[in-house]
């Protein structure tokens, strides 16, 4: 009896090994950044892989965090510097419910952001791990997560602007 217990449980933790879902990288620094597609606020899809080439900056937040609105314009003003240069500010919102792409809309309109906006489907933010925001991700030109900032800190532009100076 206790070898045939032995056999079964040996099978089942093999099936188990061997049935293992494919790993997804953890969105670290020198990892592939995860890629996603999702709606702006205007309801265009936007995939990670339309900005092949250029350097990123992936903005979690929402309209609700007040650490969130004060990011929102020092990425504003990189927007402004260097949308010529190649380089893209992403903005994904975790507002939800019936209303929330009016509010963000009217929020970006409001506050004068010409990033783009983009609206979280819930896969975007798990595949990089967003528990608390603001949280910010700086990507090179071939989407390898170079630097995260967690929560907002004054200067938060000045110190992403030194990453994408190296990056460009």
């Amino acid at each position: 009896m206790k070898i045939i217990l032995a056999v079964i449980i040996s099978a089942t933790l093999f099936s188990l090994h061997s049935c293992k879902r494919e790993e997804i990288p953890l969105p670290v620094t020198g990892n592939k950044a995860p890629s996603f597609t999702l709606k702006d606020i205007h309801g265009k899809q936007v995939r990670l892989s339309d900005f092949s080439g250029r350097v990123v900056v992936i903005d979690f937040w929402a309209t609700w965090c007040g650490p969130c609105k004060e990011s929102t314009a020092e990425l504003e003003k990189l927007h402004r510097r260097y949308q010529d240069r190649g380089v893209v500010i992403l903005g994904i919102s975790m507002d939800s419910g019936g209303g929330a792409m009016q509010q963000v809309k009217g929020f970006a309109e409001k506050n004068n952001l010409a990033y783009p906006m983009l609206m979280d489907n819930g896969k975007a933010s798990t595949s990089y791990a967003v528990y608390n925001i603001p949280v910010t991700y700086v990507l090179d030109k071939n989407h390898v997560i170079v630097k995260t900032y967690k929560g907002y800190m004054p200067g938060l532009g000045d110190r992403i602007t030194e990453q994408i100076e190296k990056l460009l």
